[in-house]
């Protein structure tokens, strides 16, 4: 005959261990809540890209929307709490000079990055270790501004995270 051991847990129910939300900007006062809420809104998860595709050459002044077609638009408008994180790009021509000044609001609001790119390079390229944080209904504008050979077939991406 063998010994049984009988090994008595305690567990207590996450909604019941009360979360001090006073300093971390959370809305949650239990632990569980505090879990939902914390893979709900963290950020970098879920992590997307906002692109603007322009066929052909792309002009000095142009400015960029979400793709050739509708040039005079914004670049994006977001729904929620966001944060841009990274730009990347790419075009088929390599060696190309040109800025992007990115602004909010309007065409003529207040210059908040200029991604710069200088030769030499491949035709493509990022900048990362951005954190520019926009609220539902701001709206982003771009402009590209050629200091050399253009772009062409060029593609621009914002890889942003939603904030809480």
């Amino acid at each position: 005959m063998g010994i049984v051991r009988i090994i008595k847990h305690s567990y207590q129910i996450a909604r019941t261990v009360l979360f001090d939300n006073s300093t971390n900007g959370f809305i949650s006062d239990n632990v569980q809540d505090a879990i939902e809420e914390a893979r709900l809104y963290a950020q970098g998860f879920p992590r997307a890209g906002i692109s603007s595709k322009q066929n052909g050459v792309v002009g000095n002044n142009d400015w960029l929307g979400p793709n050739e077609l509708m040039p005079n638009t914004p670049f994006c408008v977001f729904a929620v709490k966001t944060q841009i994180n990274e730009i990347s790009w790419s075009n088929q021509n390599s060696d190309v000079r040109f800025r992007i000044q990115f602004r909010r609001t309007s065409k003529t609001g207040t210059i908040f990055h200029t991604l710069t790119v200088n030769s030499t390079n491949d035709g493509t390229g990022y900048e990362s270790g951005l954190a520019y944080d926009f609220n539902p209904g701001d709206v982003v504008y771009a402009q590209y501004l050629d200091d050399g050979q253009n772009c062409s077939d060029m593609d621009i991406t914002l890889w942003v995270s939603r904030i809480p």
